[in-house]
């Protein structure tokens, strides 16, 4: 079956969603894209003929078109419920764990509590996990952050920079119990960081690398 491709493409910054069809036709639509294993995304022109692959360890692909920096569109692409930002994937939990869970679900999923890197991100993870909260209520998201025999170590091992921390004006403190870090959605600045028992259960964050075509 030959494809059928709408002439007006999404624009930069335009969101789709790809799905893995059990059956054997492929079709481009302007937003929304069905197509069978291996995923396969139909690039940038109505002729179709511009072809790249996705990973198939999801069955569905949330991604956005990038510019055109002189080497043909971009579109970073992360499965279907987590959020693309720059080069990484991030998942936003509705359920809670204890910290050492919340790392295992992470890793489960072929990723790891996210690792903060800039203040970009930080602005990022902090201006979403805000949209959250309903009313008064607190909801706290665990991060790869952790005290380990007297260090804050993240989680893939990125050395952890004193000049790149996001924490609460006289935070951390008591860190003999203490020992894991979450952001507190309590906080109206970004600076929003807590050290917290690692056995309170908490929402959690997992960060992985967004697959860029």
């Amino acid at each position: 079956m030959k494809p059928h491709c709408d002439s007006s493409w999404p624009g930069d910054g335009e969101e789709i969603r790809l799905y893995v069809g059990a059956r054997g036709g492929k079709y481009c639509i302007r937003s929304l894209f069905f197509f069978p294993l291996p995923v396969t995304l139909l690039m940038g022109n109505p002729s179709c003929e511009v072809r790249k692959a996705l990973p198939q360890g999801s069955a569905e692909w949330h991604c956005v078109v990038g510019r055109d920096e002189g080497k043909g569109r971009v579109w970073t692409c992360c499965p279907l419920g987590w959020e693309p930002f720059q080069t990484s994937c991030y998942y936003f939990s509705k359920d809670i764990m204890n910290w050492d869970d919340s790392e295992r679900n992470c890793t489960g999923m072929g990723s790891h509590l996210v690792v903060v890197n800039t203040g970009t991100e930080q602005d990022f993870i902090s201006n979403y996990v805000k949209r959250t909260v309903i009313g008064i209520q607190v909801e706290n998201y665990y991060i790869g952050l952790a005290l380990e025999k007297g260090q804050w170590c993240w989680v893939d091992l990125t050395p952890y920079n004193k000049t790149a921390v996001f924490w609460i004006p006289g935070e951390p403190n008591n860190l003999i119990v203490e020992k894991c870090v979450a952001v507190d959605t309590s906080q109206k600045e970004n600076r929003n960081w807590n050290n917290f028992p690692c056995i309170a259960p908490f929402h959690r964050i997992c960060e992985t690398v967004a697959t860029n075509i």
